[in-house]
């Protein structure tokens, strides 16, 4: 399945349920369909019309990942990959479209990097987190394998960092 075949099913989804907002940088409105809540504060991801992600709330402005990943991202990682994945797959199912190419196109990856790249304790130690529980990819040992010197990080990140080095994920 293809991005194109999920338009065609994002398409198909009454419009009810997609929400007009507004890109923080950028005039115009946009329509996205929130998909999972990801945090306690009604933070929301969604999907645009286009098949981009979106994160945002559900009145208020939404980010796009569209040309480049916002910071605010990475409050994805405050809750867990599993529950994430689940909560995708039922929304997948209540708008009926394709689970497999919404599990594909998440950014998870880039969003592990970009909190392990932000030097926020709490950040990287979510990013890691979430590593310890999931196959890890070359630019994520590379990253972990940086962490497990660098001096901005605390013992116990570094720590777990080095574990997840040496077993490879």
């Amino acid at each position: 399945m293809t991005v194109k075949d999920l338009r065609s099913e994002l398409s198909a989804v009454p419009e009810r349920f997609w929400i007009a907002s507004s890109y923080p940088d950028q005039a115009g409105v946009v329509a996205w369909l929130p998909l999972v809540k990801i945090s306690a504060t009604d933070i929301w991801l969604g999907i645009d019309r286009e098949g981009v992600w979106t994160l945002g709330r559900l009145e208020g402005a939404v980010e796009s990942s569209r040309e480049s990943m916002p910071s605010s991202w990475v409050t994805i990682l405050d809750g867990d990959e599993n529950a994430l994945r689940t909560a995708l797959d039922s929304a997948a199912e209540r708008f009926r479209i394709s689970s497999a190419i919404l599990q594909g196109m998440v950014p998870i990856d880039a969003v592990l990097t970009m909190a392990i790249k932000s030097r926020s304790s709490h950040w990287v130690e979510r990013a890691v987190h979430w590593m310890s529980e999931r196959d890890i990819s070359r630019e994520h040992l590379e990253l972990l394998q940086d962490l497990t010197t660098a001096d901005w990080a605390s013992q116990r990140i570094r720590h777990i960092a080095r574990r997840l080095v040496k077993t490879g994920g």
